[in-house]
């Protein structure tokens, strides 16, 4: 896992989540074409934006989910990915050494087929966002 506290802050929250199994895991193992339906894979990217300081310093952490919700079909994704959502939105994380504002949710497209893994599956993808400043 990223020691970078954005993505462990989303990952901690997703992987605590009863009978969801994320991705990457622990281990950084990736869904392939036998993993059992329905699944989660996160991918995380963080920025550093000018903070709210006098010494105009890159403080502000924003952090952006691209969260994949993977069922059988349409139906198995939503719901998958209404399982992200509770563990996810509005939420305000412990970090440590930042002070985190709640995470929101930034778009969703409508679900989707994927065959990229071999199989047909249904991918609902969602973005979220967390923003933090020191402290």
């Amino acid at each position: 896992m990223s020691d970078d506290p954005h993505a462990v802050a989303f990952l901690s929250l997703l992987r605590g989540v009863s009978g969801l199994r994320v991705f990457p895991d622990p281990e950084g193992n990736t869904p392939t074409a036998t993993t059992a339906l329905p699944y989660v894979v996160a991918w995380i990217s963080v920025r550093y934006d000018l903070g709210p300081t006098i010494d105009t310093r890159s403080t502000r952490g924003v952090a952006t989910a691209t969260v994949h919700s993977v069922g059988l079909n349409d139906t198995s994704a939503r719901i998958t990915a209404g399982k992200v959502r509770d563990a996810l939105l509005d939420v305000v994380p412990a970090m440590p050494n930042r002070q985190a504002y709640p995470i929101r949710h930034d778009d969703s497209p409508p679900a989707r087929p994927d065959e990229s893994t071999g199989r047909r599956v249904y991918d609902q993808i969602d973005l979220y966002r967390l923003e933090s400043l020191p402290g």
